[in-house]
């Protein structure tokens, strides 16, 4: 577990996005072929957590970008996971009937959906009901 992840439990916004942020700037200070990929998409998710939980749909967007572009075949569990966290705090009531919400949940939705498809997904994603 990450220490954003242990902030984020506690439902700590700042030391969770402190921590993302710090963990994205270790990583970005290796050269591009040592920087673990799994691990920077989780902080990159971390980060989108912690800023949603300041309210900060905006932010929560743009800590995702770089998720986004993450291979199919590179997408695990573990950033499927964290990125479901993100989809439910879409659904606080600040962010109801908001369109960049509803935009960043279906962006969500599709990357998971194609991470489902390549894991063999039995069950149905939401985006496919």
């Amino acid at each position: 577990m990450s220490n954003a992840t242990t902030y984020l439990l506690m439902r700590e916004a700042e030391g969770a996005e402190t921590a993302a942020i710090s963990a994205l700037r270790i990583l970005s200070s290796r050269p591009e072929d040592q920087r673990p990929l799994l691990v920077s998409t989780q902080a990159s998710v971390d980060l989108a957590r912690a800023r949603l939980l300041r309210g900060e749909l905006n932010g929560a967007h743009e800590a995702l970008e770089p998720v986004f572009s993450v291979p199919t075949e590179w997408r695990g569990a573990g950033t499927l996971e964290r990125l479901a966290a993100v989809r439910s705090g879409l659904c606080h009531p600040d962010f109801v009937g908001a369109a960049e919400a509803s935009t960043l949940g279906e962006r969500i939705e599709e990357f998971s959906a194609a991470a489902a498809h390549k894991l063999g997904a039995a069950a149905p994603l939401a985006i496919e009901s």
